[in-house]
């Protein structure tokens, strides 16, 4: 029988209802329901504990991934995930403007109808300047997926990439 102790820091309320578990802290809340037949989740106290009903590798391997994402939760709640994107384009300048939880990316490649990314998530901002372009949000899995989704939005096809290096590109992490 497997088990892990997660510490839960003071400013950070942590609720666990069935599978669902609600992180909230100063920075937002997030919430995330985490299912499994084999592994139990309970909150003492300060402390979040994590016990599974074997010790076969799989299912330490899954108590592991639960670990990380209420890891990852309180460390939301705390404190922003960032990604950052740099623009790159050589002769079409690209315009962009976020609307209604959508980033619309204008003048790609002279294009007349613009690229459309929806973003990822209730809580995920993004924020544009000239060059780059900033994902923040406290679901660190929210921030993550909408960046892979704007630079694989601006991925050009049936082109040369060494002569085509227009687009938008994952540039930082944080």
């Amino acid at each position: 029988m497997a088990s892990t102790e997660i510490e839960i820091p003071e400013n950070i309320e942590i609720t666990i209802n069935e599978n669902k578990i609600t992180v909230k802290g100063e920075n937002g809340e997030t919430h995330r329901e985490l299912k499994s037949s084999k592994i139990n989740i309970e909150k003492k106290e300060n402390k979040i504990l994590l016990e599974s009903a074997t010790d076969r590798k799989k299912d330490r391997a899954e108590l592991g991934t639960f670990t990380s994402h209420i890891n990852n939760m309180i460390k939301g709640a705390q404190k922003d995930f960032e990604y950052t994107l740099k623009v790159v384009y050589s002769h079409f300048p690209i315009k962009m403007e976020v609307k209604q939880n959508k980033l619309y990316i204008k003048n790609f490649l002279g294009e007349k109808n613009p690229r459309i990314i929806e973003l990822i998530g209730e809580n995920t901002d993004v924020e544009i300047s000239d060059d780059e372009v900033i994902v923040r949000g406290p679901n660190k899995e929210a921030v993550s997926q909408t960046a892979a989704k704007i630079q694989e939005g601006t991925k050009i096809k049936n082109k040369d990439p060494r002569v085509f290096q227009d687009g938008m590109y994952v540039i930082g992490r944080g």
